[in-house]
């Protein structure tokens, strides 16, 4: 009770001052991410609808955590032994919050809930670095500066978006409010606080779920208070308390974070309490002498485990190591190359600097002052801080998913950089060594700075959801990917089994309520390798995989139990020619849309990652499915023709074909299930001709000219026949007589029996 009538204090002395600024810094943090609010409100992205999946399924239990059922969906037929305990907690939120409402308005209470949680987020989010770097500096300009960093932070603009449900990003601000909690403690040497303080660490721990990471972290910043000389009594009590009530809470969480592993993570955090009253012990009993010299003890000590460390990670084979191949990779960027996800998933491939600078802006280099400033002065918050900083950049430099919470990481150290640099020049001034010109020059390099992030990040916000936007770069609004898994939870029965892409597995499980082969936790990449070899090669291959692992049977079979859909999109271009009033289908969208079209596609879709995240997944070579040699012909012979009478022309389709390397298909490719499934597809449009990529030729007219190209071939498939398929127009250009518009068609097939014809249903929504 002391702890919170100190907090209430504190809070009534700061907030008239305080507060209006507080206020307009989270009013313009919301107003950025809530610019999507343009476009339809949905769950945005790919991972947050698994979470509001589970959101969903706590309300229906009344917020009974224990009670949601294990997921069955996922990764057919094992979804069984998926575990929760690192997507649950960010759910459980949602589903507490939206309880209230849930007996009136269902699942929309839930949905609401969901969307909007990230407008809360976005608020707290400036409060938490305010809050911490005050609490840590006693300067409210280093506080304003985290918080305005955080408030226009570009690097959480790409993913907390309206619908965004980013749970690192929730676990980073949970985190900055534990610091600030227990920096209180330590200013008004009250332990207490420590319960406040380990209520919301645990918060931070369920929603994020890098508990793990939490511990690691935590044990170095102990060593290093130690090794700094600056343990003290208050500062053991105050985090064994903490870390008690953590401790607990945590062990009570459902699933891998539940009791014996929480029990287990509470007896690490207990070890650090027991190296910090060791330490302590150490001092009072041990000669001076030795006490003196401590400090190269705990650099041999640190150095020992340090080297213990890398030497067991080394020896052990990636395989048996302790950590995912994933996380490992990160420790060893050798090992990284090695791993298909991570040399196909963008989210995992290592970034330049320049991109390290994009996301975070001048706070990146802001946030190193801020480092030395703990070194000198943190206490084991500050330490703390210090450790997740370094280990949440150089992670996120490996693989950059970790962004949205590094952010709020650089912006609390950059709040930090920015208050020792004004000091000291303040200081300056003072002793007559610096001028208030120096000081004004630099705060406003970095005003300029926040200034350019913000428009960045509102840049980045005007988007759509990525159901809607369907995966693609198109800002515009489309129902194809809506209508087609609106039609497999209406015309499919709750036992059918779906195929795709691992992209879209947890839209596909969660939107149609049926059970898929993979989803968007790449952990399990034998699946995946599988679904990338069923569409990578002919049809017949596909389906005996269908037969041989997962005891599938085509509909029209003797043996047929479950009937099963695969599903695949792309986008798809109707060409008109208007003086030969003909009109010619491509796959792939024009790479100059709006502009002239001259014949050749690229594409965001299915295509382009077959002819590349799947072939390499899958382990096949690159060259079986794409001709480089007729692209580099086709590139030559374009410079020969066209270099001299119109270099223009010839720079424009240089550039197309060169974009139109997923289409230069060899016989392989041609013949692969992915490929016929469009070809297909489009013959059962009705009207218009597909046309084979790399056939086309200019022909001039009268009006501008005509664009000419052999035939798809007509392909009709045995084991796979198309069920439905939605179209909608996503864009359209021209000129010189030739019009075309793009649209986004998504394809579901069903897996039939040689003989068995089904009538496809085809819709082009408007």
């Amino acid at each position: 009770m002391q702890s919170v009538k100190g907090l209430r204090r504190d809070l009534r002395k700061t907030s008239f001052i305080d507060l209006p600024l507080i206020v307009g810094l989270s009013l313009v943090s919301i107003l950025i991410r809530s610019l999507s609010a343009n476009w339809p409100l949905a769950v945005n992205e790919f991972d947050p609808w698994y979470l509001f999946y589970n959101a969903l399924l706590i309300a229906q239990v009344h917020g009974n955590w224990y009670a949601v059922p294990p997921d069955v969906l996922g990764w057919f037929p094992w979804g069984y032994f998926i575990e929760l305990g690192n997507t649950i907690g960010l759910p459980f939120l949602v589903a507490l919050a939206s309880l209230p409402f849930y007996g009136t308005y269902g699942a929309n209470a839930v949905y609401t809930v969901a969307i909007f949680s990230d407008i809360l987020l976005a608020g707290l989010g400036v409060v938490a670095s305010y809050l911490s770097i005050e609490s840590i500096t006693n300067s409210r300009l280093a506080g304003y500066m985290a918080a305005a960093i955080i408030a226009v932070s570009p690097a959480l603009t790409y993913k907390n978006l309206l619908g965004g449900l980013p749970k690192t990003s929730w676990g980073a601000v949970f985190i900055l409010f534990a610091i600030f909690l227990f920096n209180q403690g330590l200013k008004k040497k009250n332990i207490w606080y420590g319960v406040p303080a380990g209520f919301v660490l645990f918060l931070a721990e369920i929603s994020w779920g890098g508990y793990t990471y939490i511990d690691l972290s935590l044990l170095v910043a102990a060593f290093l208070l130690i090794l700094l000389n600056r343990n003290d009594e208050t500062t053991a009590n105050l985090y064994t308390i903490m870390v008690v009530v953590t401790s607990f809470l945590t062990s009570l969480a459902p699933n891998n974070i539940g009791f014996m592993s929480g029990l287990a993570h509470g007896l690490s955090l207990l070890l650090i309490s027991a190296v910090l009253y060791l330490d302590l012990y150490l001092s009072k009993t041990l000669p001076k002498e030795i006490v003196d010299s401590r400090n190269l003890i705990v650099i041999a000590v640190l150095i020992f485990i340090f080297t213990i460390g890398l030497s067991g990670l080394s020896i052990l084979r990636p395989t048996s190591a302790p950590i995912p191949s994933r996380y490992y990779a990160i420790i060893n960027p050798f090992y990284q190359v090695t791993i298909p996800i991570d040399k196909t998933v963008a989210e995992y491939i290592p970034q330049p600097i320049t991109a390290m600078i994009q996301d975070f802006g001048i706070a990146l280099f802001l946030s190193v002052i801020g480092m030395y400033y703990l070194i000198r002065k943190g206490n084991l918050v500050g330490l703390w801080l210090l450790v997740l900083g370094v280990a949440s950049i150089f992670g996120t430099s490996q693989q950059p998913y970790l962004f949205n919470y590094t952010a709020y990481m650089v912006a609390a150290l950059g709040g930090l950089g920015v208050y020792y640099i004004a000091d000291n020049l303040l200081k300056g001034v003072k002793n007559g060594n610096s001028s208030k010109i120096l000081v004004g020059f630099f705060l406003a390099i970095v005003g300029i700075s926040l200034v350019a992030d913000a428009g960045l990040a509102t840049l980045a916000s005007n988007e759509p959801p990525a159901i809607t936007n369907a995966a693609t770069s198109f800002l515009t609004t489309n129902y194809s990917w809506v209508s087609a898994a609106n039609w497999i939870r209406t015309h499919s029965p709750q036992h059918a089994f779906v195929l795709s892409w691992w992209d879209y597995g947890y839209w596909l499980e969660v939107l149609t309520n049926r059970s898929v082969i993979d989803e968007n936790n790449t952990l399990n990449g034998t699946q995946i390798k599988l679904m990338a070899e069923m569409f990578l090669n002919n049809e017949t291959f596909a389906a005996n995989v269908l037969e041989k692992y997962f005891h599938l049977y085509p509909y029209g079979s003797p043996n047929y139990t479950i009937p099963v859909y695969i599903v695949a999109y792309d986008a798809v271009t109707l060409v008109y020619l208007y003086s030969a009033s003909q009109a010619q289908w491509y796959v792939g969208y024009p790479p100059s849309l709006p502009n002239a079209f001259f014949g050749y596609t690229t594409s965001l879709g299915d295509i382009g990652k077959a002819m590349g995240a799947m072939t390499t997944i899958a382990g096949y070579p690159l060259e079986e499915y794409i001709n480089l040699t007729e692209l580099n012909n086709t590139i030559t012979q374009i410079i020969n023709t066209y270099a001299t009478t119109n270099p223009t022309i010839a720079q424009a389709l240089a550039s197309q074909v060169s974009q139109a390397e997923p289409f230069a298909w060899t016989p392989k490719a041609y013949n692969s299930l992915i490929v016929q499934m469009f070809i297909e597809s489009l013959y059962q449009i009705g009207y218009g001709q597909p046309i084979a990529p790399f056939t086309t030729q200019i022909i001039p007219s009268s009006s501008g000219y005509i664009i000419t190209g052999s035939p798809l071939p007509r392909v009709q498939l045995m084991y796979f026949q198309p069920a439905y398929i939605a179209l909608f127009p996503v864009g359209n250009g021209g000129a010189g007589g030739v019009g075309y518009t793009t649209y986004i068609m998504v394809m579901v097939y069903q897996f039939t029996q040689p003989g068995v014809i089904l009538k496809p249903t085809v819709v082009i929504n408007s």
